[in-house]
């Protein structure tokens, strides 16, 4: 075999060896310019949720703000190519602010809002505002595509500041008043408009299986676990309930209700029934508007319930297809 033969073998195994390289390196290169970077830091400068609108009034500047993993991030033109996306919604879900910027050098973004006054100025008829819960979802998005990496959603309750004390009361307020004021809440064409718990009876009011009329006989913050047994013994239910508008004003065009209701329970052990949302005890409401959820507790001590609600059309029944509505708490004597 010739030297020159060899030299040849040589450089073609060089000239291999060197593209295999320059393939694994720009493959490597492309994976870090796709990865999509981490989420350092996301927050809002407010923990109040619940904002009364009372002109005139002094109004809060709250920022809301996101802080991403820019550096190695990079594209290979050096470009960082995702946005801070923005959004606003109303109560009944129709977007009203829908913005992206560009993140700093250091990888930071951030919008500030003067809270109550934009839910006022937003609303779609500022003569009658958009009383409910409003929703402020901020996003990193990626910059072609327009795909959400990451996002998170604050909830913020907007009311008449003018009517705040004439408040409705809870189903069955009971001889001694009721143990458990609202708060208020709206979601698309559904409101908050009574809850409790304590004993109560259903009563059958028509053929369907939830034409039933929920009738409270004691609404209390705190029953024994005698007086719970004797309810049950008695023919009646003891748990809590929750009241809306009547069902008939939010069902779709197959005419089902649009939405679902369901519950955790905290217990004093520390369990949690229904914290696992895709085991999560659920109903509709029964009609005209109110779903009741029995318990047989035995237990002594504090709970919580907190009542959710979804959208009985979503796909995915992971925590994010539920609504947070609020809890209450009540307690069990010996």
């Amino acid at each position: 075999m010739s030297v020159n033969h060899l030299k040849s073998c040589g450089f073609q195994r060089l000239g291999m060896m060197l593209f295999l390289f320059i393939t694994f390196f720009a493959s490597g290169m492309s994976t870090v310019a796709v990865a999509a970077p981490a989420v350092l830091d996301v927050g809002v400068s407010t923990s109040q949720t619940n904002w009364a609108f009372n002109p005139p009034q002094q109004n809060t500047e709250v920022k809301f703000w996101m802080r991403v993993q820019r550096q190695g991030n990079l594209s290979r033109f050096g470009t960082f190519d995702y946005y801070f996306k923005v959004q606003v919604l109303r109560p009944d879900g129709s977007e009203v602010w829908n913005t992206k910027y560009g993140f700093s050098e250091e990888g930071y973004a951030d919008q500030v809002f003067s809270l109550p006054i934009l839910f006022y100025e937003r609303s779609a008829d500022r003569a009658h505002p958009s009383f409910g819960t409003w929703r402020i979802r901020v996003a990193m998005t990626e910059k072609d595509s327009g795909n959400e990496v990451s996002a998170k959603e604050y909830l913020f309750n907007f009311s008449d500041g003018k009517n705040s004390s004439n408040l409705p009361v809870s189903l069955g307020t009971g001889q001694s008043g009721n143990p458990f004021p609202l708060r208020p809440f709206t979601y698309q064409r559904w409101d908050l408009k009574g809850w409790g718990a304590g004993i109560y009876a259903e009563v059958a009011t028509g053929a369907d299986s939830y034409d039933k009329e929920i009738k409270v006989r004691e609404v209390r913050r705190s029953f024994s676990v005698q007086e719970v047994s004797n309810a049950w013994n008695q023919g009646h239910k003891f748990g809590v309930w929750l009241t809306g508008p009547p069902v008939a004003t939010y069902r779709n065009s197959n005419n089902n209700p649009l939405y679902l209701f369901g519950y955790i329970l905290y217990r004093p052990n520390g369990d949690a029934d229904g914290k696992n949302p895709q085991f999560r005890q659920n109903s509709y409401c029964n009609n005209p508007g109110t779903v009741g959820f029995p318990f047989d507790l035995r237990q002594p001590g504090n709970y919580r319930l907190e009542f959710l609600m979804r959208e009985r059309d979503k796909n995915s029944w992971e925590e994010a297809s539920w609504v947070s509505i609020g809890s209450i708490d009540f307690t069990l004597t010996p």
